[in-house]
């Protein structure tokens, strides 16, 4: 579909690039509210129609909000001209966001405040962490809490962060079990009336688990 969607785009600038279509009749639809701005969606899109020094490839719309470019042409000569954004569903490091569709994507351009999860690793570990994070999600489900943050440190430490500041440290080998015992811990100290009061739980041990909370330091 992309590859029919870049040929149809190029045959459209080749026509654009020889003065055929006027910039003046180029009408723009947006299936939904621009994340940066209308305006800024509207002059990259020109910009890539009219100017022959930018090349259509696959850079464009990595380095952009841009996902995919429609154009239909009316009876009246009308441009026009649909629009659709990558929908990012977590921030990385050094500006980048991860997209539904699985990319790694670089705009460089500011955008409306976004609630995202942020993802912090190499761009190959992205989604290896993202499985993680949803994972961690469902079980801070059972006591309200929501991830914020999932960070690859280095070497095997993975840790976590919610949105009461609570943190949570892990090993990337033994995630799994390592979460169904955060699991059963957690289910304690619901039943116990602390799970509040905890701002820092350590996975790693084998045989233990390392608790902080409110004026609370304790190892099971």
């Amino acid at each position: 579909m992309r590859i029919l969607l870049m040929i149809f785009l190029i045959a459209i600038i080749g026509c654009a690039r020889q003065d055929k279509i006027d910039p003046s009749i180029i009408s723009f639809q947006f299936s939904k509210e621009a994340i940066t701005s209308a305006d800024l969606i509207k002059e990259k899109t020109t910009n890539l129609l009219f100017n022959a020094n930018i090349d259509i490839q696959d850079e464009f719309f990595s380095q952009s909000w841009i996902s995919a470019i429609k154009t239909t042409q009316n009876f009246n000569k009308e441009l026009i001209i649909e629009v659709e954004e990558h929908q990012p569903i977590a921030i990385l490091s050094k500006g980048k966001f991860f997209t539904q569709e699985g990319k790694i994507i670089n705009p460089g351009n500011k955008v409306k405040q976004l609630n995202l999860l942020r993802l912090v690793g190499e761009d190959s570990d992205i989604p290896l962490l993202l499985d993680f994070s949803l994972s961690l999600q469902e079980i801070l489900n059972l006591n309200g809490n929501s991830l914020t943050s999932f960070e690859h440190i280095g070497s095997d430490f993975l840790e976590a962060e919610d949105h009461k500041g609570s943190r949570y440290s892990f090993t990337k080998g033994d995630f799994r079990v390592q979460l169904e015992r955060l699991e059963e811990f957690i289910l304690f100290e619901l039943n116990s009336g602390n799970a509040d009061d905890i701002r820092y739980i350590d996975m790693r041990y084998k045989n233990a688990i390392a608790v902080k909370g409110i004026n609370m330091e304790k190892s099971t």
